[in-house]
């Protein structure tokens, strides 16, 4: 993300290449959603693809977050996580629903129907849910990727919290439990806040933080530990083509349980290895880009959730209904362009502020530009 240094053995750049690399597929696959080709009841070669390794991807993201962890006080932890976290999802929840209303009036011209389908845009952001739910009677939207970042705040939280009070004989017993508890408490309640989510993803945070202690991604992995990784790996697969089904966190579905939560944290730990060997022997202006991309990861998160949420893109999909495919790149094409577009227009923010309001300087100049931590 913004202010990580590339290329470097022991920092969250270390992860640049991997974040690019995900941030692409993501966008790329949350388009294919939109399409019949990337419809998941049906498992197809680009189905499996897309999708069967994505709660592996969003673990992998997990565990370069948790490298990242240090233990503070409780307070301290709540406070870091509503600053770097929870004020860019306002932000983006804000932003989301203005532009939601204003295109949805402009497109189809209906005040009341702009209003009524934004209070659902507006109550999805506000309830922090994973996934289209209903509430008091109510249907809500749910608040797009950003379930991402509510469900790391939850889960650095809880993570700080058990390195607080437990023993440390005890902790992997606590982040089990915390996992454990979290996928209950999906099978019966659709909880806001993405709060099964992030008890959920604990254990893949607690990995990154003794990655980091043990320094982990400085070893060379032992070829036993790797065959564990590639088994692994062929379990996922497994389970995809047994069930006919794919995990998704922001659902609260997973195909074997728990045991599919353990073996998409030992594939995200296989492709944080692969991409950090692979990060050492590419260096070229391609692999430059794309760190940049990963760089950049939060920024993308916001802005891909406004688009994906306020953009009424099914009218794209019904344009293209003779010819998906067509649709599909055509669509991922013009998001990508917004997306880095904004993306460069945030990274810049104070040089476009300075450019329009000069009497700002001294301001900027007190308040540096805001680094990402996670």
């Amino acid at each position: 993300m913004e202010g990580t240094r590339p290329r470097t053995a022991s920092s969250l750049g270390m992860f640049d290449l991997l974040k690019g690399v995900g941030m692409l597929l993501i966008v790329f696959a949350h388009t294919s959603e939109l399409y019949p080709l990337g419809d998941v009841s049906t498992i197809t070669p680009m189905t499996f693809f897309l999708f069967a390794y994505r709660e592996a991807l969003m673990a992998a993201f997990y565990i370069a977050s948790g490298y990242g962890f240090r233990k503070r006080s409780i307070g301290k932890c709540i406070s870091q996580q509503f600053k770097t976290l929870f004020k860019p999802y306002v932000y983006t929840g804000l932003a989301t629903t203005a532009a939601h209303f204003i295109i949805h009036y402009k497109t189809f011209g209906n005040w009341n129907n702009a209003v009524y389908e934004t209070y659902k845009v507006l109550g999805g952001f506000a309830l922090g849910l994973p996934h289209t739910a209903t509430y008091f009677g109510q249907e809500f939207f749910s608040c797009g990727p950003m379930w991402y970042l509510l469900a790391l705040m939850i889960g650095w939280i809880l993570l700080d919290i058990i390195l607080n009070i437990f023993p440390e004989q005890y902790i992997s017993w606590a982040v089990l439990g915390t996992m454990l508890l979290g996928w209950g408490i999906s099978l019966v309640w659709e909880a806001p806040f993405c709060a099964a989510q992030g008890m959920v993803i604990v254990p893949y945070l607690y990995l990154g933080f003794l990655a980091k202690k043990k320094r982990l991604f400085e070893k060379r992995f032992r070829p036993l530990a790797v065959l564990g990784l590639l088994a692994a790996a062929l379990g996922v697969a497994a389970g995809v083509l047994l069930t006919g089904k794919t995990d998704c966190v922001s659902l609260g579905e997973w195909t074997m349980g728990p045991l599919s939560i353990v073996l998409d944290g030992l594939v995200g730990l296989g492709f944080i290895v692969l991409f950090l060997r692979l990060q050492r022997l590419l260096d070229n202006p391609v692999t430059h880009l794309i760190e940049a991309v990963g760089r950049r990861s939060l920024y993308i998160f916001c802005i891909h959730t406004a688009e994906l949420t306020a953009i009424p893109w099914y009218l794209m999909v019904q344009k293209y209904a003779a010819d998906p495919m067509k649709g599909l790149l055509i669509q991922f094409a013009v998001s990508l362009v917004s997306i880095f577009l904004l993306c460069e227009v945030l990274v810049r923010r104070r040089d476009v502020m300075l450019k329009f309001f000069p009497n700002r300087r001294r301001r900027f100049a007190v308040h540096p530009r805001y680094v990402a931590k996670h």
